[in-house]
């Protein structure tokens, strides 16, 4: 009887510990977030281990032998994957086993481990599966996948992932003998755009443009954004509607429209594009690229709002201006430019005004390299005008303070000055601080600006002016009748001098609508209080004219070309008393 009731208590204590193991796996399970199936073939039964209720949603112990419960949790289309490499482990006589699958309730995604243990006769004993929820690990890899091909803001194709493409469409096409469109588009003035609404709704009117551009993808039409506001499309074997041109003249219909803000904003914008094509703008997608992306800049160039296709002559003029970009740079470091004079004398009396400086580029043998009209464009859009600009200003006013004195002449130089300088936060307290350097007379420093500096920031250029006029310096318009100027315009622009141009003085004495219209311009500046110069003066006769009609200045070949600093000196002297 005690050896009974001594392995009755043996009996109890093993199961107590066992019921404690299994309480300890069980809460194990249920921490580390696994759902387990235990799986006997010898006595044919199956468990379940962990919190399976909360998975499943309903209240649950044990499930059939053959696993079917499991089966039907899955979504249908992952069914087929989950019999062949779990549920038929044993079939296969396999060990381990594991897949990634669909729920079909919350189309989650699980991953599915198992293990097999078999006897020493290859029978199964046991079947361990191991199940987890991944839903969140499969959407940030869905998620970093997703970014590797696209772009975040639009959806489109990214730069990378683009590539990629325009290279394989590239190698198809040279095998099928085909042609492939490469096509970018730049929204114009996106800058000011943004600048003017802020860079959310920049963001919207971007994304609202790729809609536009989505449109066109396709099997033989892929789309990109390729920065801020550039886009790209490339067309596999183009011809017809399938063409970078019809594509365009698409987009620029649709854009007539202006696109409206969700603040119920309207925007109008414009977009210019580039085209080049394989195989004769480039033999890959690298030089396609680079030859679609000069093609812009040229249509950039061009006036906007218009599509440019590539040329070898496109090609030929970049180079020439990398080159001369280059060039530039060096020549600004070791201050390889020189200063010129032309000459400004009254028109009455024929006395020596003063100059205007004018920024001459000159080689190692003294030849000049080029026209300012060739490079001074190149230096804006680079920027390098801003250092060529100041020391222009620097080497000018020296000149003239020594000048002065040594001559005791009170002569007037006028600077040229670009709307990038102006625009430049710094610009009024630099040329204060060269005036108090060289301690040069304010009203003797004239500025001359084209009606381009008031194009983009107009209140803040018209505030820069009205300070540097309160500092006593003077502002010149230079090129008045060119653009859009107007006489109406001139009552509203805080301005000194207006330098008629030579397009007016040509045909002044030739032709008589010219002559009054020309007439009319120096009397109303009159009335305005502003001087006038005439550029450009080549003949007696339209000297004489200007000097009959009331321009204050003459400036031109007739009386003194551009000179150096050594010529100017004798013209001074020979104007001394």
């Amino acid at each position: 009887m005690e050896d009974l009731k001594y392995q009755i208590d043996l009996l109890t204590a093993m199961n107590e510990r066992l019921m404690a193991s299994e309480h300890i796996y069980r809460a194990i399970s249920e921490f580390n977030g696994y759902l387990y199936i235990y799986k006997d073939y010898r006595t044919q039964t199956a468990e379940l281990i962990g919190p399976w209720d909360e998975a499943v949603g309903e209240k649950i112990s044990t499930i059939p032998y053959d696993e079917r419960y499991l089966l039907n949790l899955l979504h249908d289309e992952d069914m087929k994957a989950y019999t062949e490499s779990i549920y038929e482990m044993e079939h296969h006589h396999e060990t381990e086993a594991k897949v990634e699958l669909r729920t079909k309730t919350k189309f989650n995604w699980i991953e599915i481990e198992a293990k097999m243990v078999y006897d020493e006769d290859g029978s199964p004993i046991e079947k361990i599966i191991a199940i987890r929820d991944i839903t969140k690990r499969r959407s940030q890899n869905d998620e970093i996948a997703y970014l590797a091909y696209n772009d975040s803001l639009t959806g489109l194709y990214n730069r990378n992932y683009f590539v990629r493409r325009l290279q394989d469409m590239c190698e198809q096409a040279a095998v099928e003998k085909v042609g492939v469109e490469l096509l970018f588009l730049d929204i114009d003035d996106f800058k000011k755009i943004n600048d003017s609404i802020g860079l959310l709704f920049g963001d919207e009117l971007v994304q609202g443009f790729s809609l536009i551009l989505k449109e066109f993808q396709s099997d033989n039409m892929i789309v990109g954004r390729f920065g801020s506001d550039v886009f790209i499309i490339a067309i596999y074997n183009p011809h017809g509607q399938r063409s970078a041109d019809h594509i365009y003249k698409t987009v620029r219909d649709r854009l007539r429209e202006p696109y409206v803000l969700t603040n119920k904003t309207e925007v109008h914008y414009t977009v210019s594009a580039g085209v080049a094509e394989f195989p004769e703008a480039g033999k890959n997608a690298l030089d396609l690229i680079k030859n679609a992306e000069i093609v812009l800049s040229k249509a950039k160039e061009s006036g906007k709002n218009r599509i440019c296709f590539f040329e070898y002559e496109i090609l030929q003029d970049f180079v020439k201006s990398v080159s001369m970009e280059q060039k530039l740079k060096d020549t600004i470091e070791k201050e390889g430019f020189v200063i010129y004079f032309q000459p400004q004398f009254e028109s009455e009396t024929g006395k020596l005004r003063g100059a205007e400086a004018l920024l001459r580029w000159p080689d190692e043998h003294g030849q000049f390299i080029t026209s300012p009209g060739e490079f001074i464009p190149i230096a804006e859009r680079n920027g390098t005008i801003i250092p060529i600009g100041a020391w222009v200003m620097k080497e000018t006013l020296k000149i003239m303070n020594n000048w002065r004195m040594r001559f005791r002449l009170p002569l007037v130089v006028a600077i040229n000055i670009s709307a990038i300088q102006l625009e430049k936060d710094n610009f009024v307290d630099y040329v204060q601080s060269l005036l108090q350097m060289y301690e040069f007379d304010p009203g003797s420093l004239e500025l001359e600006i084209t009606e381009t500096a008031f194009i983009n920031d107009y209140d803040v250029v018209i505030d820069r002016i009205n300070v540097l006029r309160k500092l006593g310096v003077k502002i010149a318009l230079d090129d008045f009748g060119t653009g859009f100027s107007s006489l109406s315009y001139l009552k509203n622009m805080p301005i000194d001098i207006l330098k008629i141009d030579r397009t007016f003085v040509d045909s002044a004495i030739t032709d008589s609508s010219a002559g009054i219209i020309t007439r009319a311009v120096v009397d109303m500046a009159g009335q305005l209080g502003l001087k006038t110069v005439a550029e450009g003066v080549e003949t007696q006769a339209q000297q004489n004219f200007m000097n009959t009609i009331g321009c204050d200045y003459i400036q031109g070949y007739l009386t003194g070309k551009p000179m150096s600093k050594t010529d100017f000196e004798k013209l001074i002297i020979r104007q001394l008393p």
